[in-house]
């Protein structure tokens, strides 16, 4: 039979408390009541150190406007319009060979508007050249404005339309279009047809009582700084005293921006 093997216990010695250790206790106890004092003055001034380095955004003071200095979010940027009717061919050159070019170019330093053309009627409706289709048209990319405010966005979704004008407002072509610039088909639909079309309407009629005022009739004619810089009407470049050319407009909108 195995013997059994077992651990040795070894025997936990007491530690001997010298006389010496005592009388050095209430010293110890000094120092660290020091050492807790000093940290706590470190953490304050730290603390009150790194208040001077907060974001400007997570300061609630930051939020308050100053007096006497109003902030627009379009303050310095040039106004640039192009006033269109969205079956209108002279519309689809306009925006691919001036308004679109410079916009890429020049879209951080411009404010840019695009208005429609039209008439408006004593039952608070609206009468379009092309007929009802070029007003829904005008509708539509007036949704995708009110939607996706970015240039960007509902630009190029308004000239995807303007490239096969013909066949605005067609629902294949709207789909296509709302889907190869990441716009939400079905809210777009909703915003067009929101209070039995109220909503579109209104939006159409107070961009049409913008051109009128503006004093423009022509499609397309594009403004800058609230002048007309240049029409396209009838297949032709018309009242352009700096030219048609993109390089001469975006020179404009600079000097502009410049002078600003």
């Amino acid at each position: 039979m195995a013997a059994k093997i077992s651990l040795p216990i070894m025997e936990e010695k007491r530690p001997i408390r010298s006389r010496s250790r005592r009388r050095h206790r209430p010293l110890l106890i000094l120092t660290l009541i020091a050492i807790v004092i000093y940290a706590l003055y470190n953490i304050n001034a730290i603390s009150s150190y790194a208040v001077l380095f907060v974001p400007e955004s997570s300061n609630p003071r930051s939020s308050q406007i100053p007096l006497g200095k109003p902030v627009s979010a379009a303050q310095d940027l040039v106004p640039f319009e192009a006033h269109i009717m969205s079956k209108c061919p002279d519309a689809k050159d306009c925006l691919k060979d001036m308004v679109l070019p410079a916009m890429m170019r020049v879209y951080d330093k411009v404010n840019f508007t695009l208005s429609y053309i039209g008439t408006p009627t004593e039952n608070d409706g609206v009468d379009c050249k092309h007929g009802p289709g070029e007003c829904m048209g005008n509708i539509i990319e007036l949704c995708a404005h009110h939607l996706y405010p970015d240039p960007k966005i509902y630009l190029g979704f308004t000239m995807c339309l303007t490239k096969d004008y013909r066949s605005i407002p067609q629902r294949e072509l709207v789909e296509d279009c709302a889907l190869e610039h990441a716009i939400d088909f079905e809210k777009l639909n909703d915003c067009a047809a929101k209070d039995d079309g109220a909503l579109g309407v209104a939006m159409l009629r107070e961009s049409v009582r913008r051109t009128a005022t503006a004093g423009v009739t022509k499609s397309c004619t594009v403004r800058l700084n609230n002048e007309v810089y240049c029409i396209r009407d009838g297949g032709e470049w018309t009242d352009c005293p700096s030219g048609p050319a993109v390089n001469d407009l975006v020179i404009a909108v600079e000097k502009l921006y410049r002078s600003s």
